[in-house]
């Protein structure tokens, strides 16, 4: 009865442990199945707000490539509602047909092997939207895991107005870049061509001061000549300004004594400080054998600023110039000029807005000075691109020092060779072959030259000039630099690399390129020395002496306005030799505007550059503006292949031209004579 009960017991013991051990297990596995329900349910949670949440498309798809989830910024994107693309292929419905056999075989290829080509990277791809129109978006897809399967999530963003920026940026800066172009052509063509007509009109006014003249005259010289420079100074400022503003501009290293750095300022100033009185001095003691590197012609360009500022508004007192000199360390020095007058001075506000672009102290209308107010510009951005500082310290009625100082790098003594020009000589037995294809300038320098040398023989072109040496013996050569069929460059190049014996004979460039830079550049090619135009007879004499006599001659930019040169010969003309210029401008200007009529029938704008670019500096000798600019305008749109503005501004030209050759006689006053 006892073990009975005792079997009872333990069978009822063992049903309960069991039951309730079952019990547990059960209850444990409902609790782990809500726990993974509830992880299900909050990635899903999760997923459905990011998707929400989310700025960018996104949508997801499962391993067959169809989509599950597509959010509401996806909507926007691809104008499909949520509900329309459940279940439905994305390749379908957003991918572009050339792409949808690549997409489904990468998804095949995750799918089968796992290999992921694309995941964690953003590509730029073409989509595609309900309304079959495509658009430039950025993708990137993401892989995650789930236990219903692997899901894919793609997050789209639509950059197609980004891209369109970027292209129109793009166009923009190419734009730009064209017309930077341009505006480098124009500068240059601007800057031999204002210059070509001074040679005209100043040389013939230094020719004219030397003829018997009353004291009227002379007196409507010396204000001819007085206006001229003016202009000339304010067509240098300009020009350079404009070459500055669009970044073309270049610096040129050369070996210079700091002592030497206000020489030939002071030599171009110092009859003027006498004229008006003003005691006018130089200070270098602080410079002495320092030897160092750099453009000096930039620096001499900021001191003759300052230097002009200052007899401007110094009407008695002095003007003074100083150098001092810093060593920095072994290889660099500190170079500080200062100028410093005891004129008018300057306010604190004037004087803070000095350097600014067209800024004038005297800005009336009935103001004193001339100029542009581009001078003390044109000096910062040159000193600041240096590397150096520049400023001035003034107090209103008891005068001004401005100055610069500029980091420079330090040269050896041995390397300075200071060589000085001569004018002296005797040139009568030099032979000289002159390269210039404008007939009215090849007449100035044959004139002025005609009593100085044994012989002077005259080309048209580069091609030409070499031919002359292969048939005569000359001592030097005048080479301008734009001429049609070989440039001045070119011959020069092909004489200095020929085998000839000519391939040493000394070289002059004769250009209106005044820019100190352009200069060196032509020398670097193998000329040997550059006059500017307009020059002064007695500058081209003395330049064909010193390379005769193998002295170095240089033309320094810092000099260019008392550079004169054409004027000087129509005082001399005879009303014969006056009907000759005439005749050949005729010839000229009939010949460039027929060239320029055949270019527009034959609709060759290519074919306008060569004339128009003859006729702007032709019309300009002449004094004739409008046309002068109306080809200079036709030139530059050729140029630039502008063709239907060219054509329009072609057909003007022309016009103005065939009107021009039908008042000659009036323009050149041969009327006058004939009757």
């Amino acid at each position: 009865m006892v073990d009975a009960l005792y079997i009872t017991i333990g069978a009822a013991a063992v049903s309960f442990c069991l039951g309730y051990g079952f019990r547990r297990t059960n209850l444990k596995w409902q609790d782990q199945a809500r726990v993974a329900e509830r992880k299900a349910e909050i990635n899903a949670d999760q997923l459905q707000a990011t998707v929400a949440a989310s700025l960018d498309g996104i949508i997801v798809i499962d391993l067959d490539g169809n989509i599950i989830e597509f959010s509401a910024s996806a909507e926007k994107i691809f104008d499909y509602k949520r509900d329309e693309v459940i279940g439905q292929s994305m390749a379908e419905l957003i991918v572009p047909q050339r792409y949808r056999d690549a997409h489904n075989a990468g998804m095949a290829r995750m799918k089968n092997t796992g290999q992921e080509k694309i995941l964690g990277q953003r590509i730029e791809i073409e989509a595609l939207r309900a309304d079959g129109t495509e658009f430039m978006s950025e993708l990137a897809i993401s892989r995650s895991q789930r236990e219903s399967g692997d899901i894919f999530i793609a997050y789209i963003r639509d950059i197609s107005e980004a891209k369109a920026a970027q292209t129109a940026l793009i166009e923009a800066k190419d734009a730009a870049e064209k017309a930077s172009k341009v505006k480098s052509k124009f500068l240059a063509a601007m800057s031999h061509e204002i210059r070509t007509p001074f040679n005209a009109v100043l040389g013939i006014l230094d020719i004219l001061g030397e003829t018997p003249l009353n004291k009227d005259q002379r007196d409507l010289v010396k204000t001819a000549e007085k206006s001229s420079l003016a202009l000339l100074r304010v067509i240098n400022d300009v020009l350079d300004y404009a070459r500055i503003s669009s970044g073309n501009i270049t610096y040129i290293d050369e070996i210079f004594s700091a002592r030497d750095v206000f020489d030939d300022v002071f030599q171009l100033f110092k009859v003027k400080a006498k004229d008006i009185g003003v005691d006018f001095t130089i200070d270098a003691s602080q410079a002495d054998n320092v030897f160092l590197k750099g453009d000096l012609g930039r620096i001499r360009q900021i001191l003759m600023n300052y230097v002009s500022n200052a007899l401007k508004f110094t009407k008695s007192g002095s003007i003074s110039l100083k150098i001092m000199t810093h060593q920095t360390s072994d290889e660099m020095w500190s170079l500080k000029c200062s100028v410093k007058d005891s004129g008018i001075g300057i306010s604190e506000d004037a004087a803070a807005r000095l350097f600014d672009e067209f800024f004038m102290v005297d800005d009336s209308d009935s103001r004193n000075h001339d100029g542009t107010g581009l001078g003390l510009t044109i000096s910062k951005i040159i000193a600041e691109m240096m590397g150096g500082r520049i400023g001035v310290d003034s107090e209103l009625g008891k005068g001004s020092e401005f100055w610069v100082t500029l980091p420079i790098p330090s040269a050896k003594t041995e390397e300075v060779q200071p060589r000085y020009p001569s004018t002296n000589e005797d040139i009568s037995e030099c032979r000289v072959l002159i390269a210039e294809d404008n007939k009215t300038n090849q007449m100035v320098v044959s004139r002025i030259l005609s009593n100085h040398c044994k012989s002077i023989t005259i080309v048209d072109n580069g091609r030409e000039a070499l031919k002359a040496l292969e048939n005569a013996q000359f001592d030097i050569i005048l080479m301008d630099i734009f001429m049609p069929e070989m440039s001045g460059k070119e011959a020069c190049r092909h004489i200095r690399e020929s085998q000839k014996s000519y391939r040493n004979i000394p070289i002059i460039a004769l250009t209106a390129m005044g820019n100190f830079h352009e200069i060196q550049n032509l020398k670097t090619i193998g000329m040997n020395d550059v006059v500017t135009k307009p020059f002064k007879r007695t500058d081209l004499i003395a330049a064909i002496a010193s390379n005769l006599f193998d002295r170095e001659y240089n033309m320094d930019n810092a000099s260019q306005g008392v550079k004169l040169a054409l004027i000087e010969l129509l005082g001399e003309l005879t009303p014969d030799e006056l009907c000759a210029f005439q005749t050949q401008f005729e010839l000229d200007l009939r010949a460039a505007a027929d060239a320029m009529d055949k270019a527009l029938i034959a609709k060759d704008i290519s074919k306008i550059i060569h004339p128009s670019h003859t006729l702007k500096g032709l019309a300009g000798t002449y004094g004739l503006s409008d046309l002068s600019s109306l080809a200079d305008n036709a030139n530059v749109l050729a140029e630039a292949g502008e063709t239907a503005q060219c054509h329009r501004a072609t057909k003007k030209t022309i016009m103005a031209a065939r009107e021009t050759l039908s008042n000659l006689d009036t323009l050149f006053g041969t009327a006058k004579h004939a009757a």
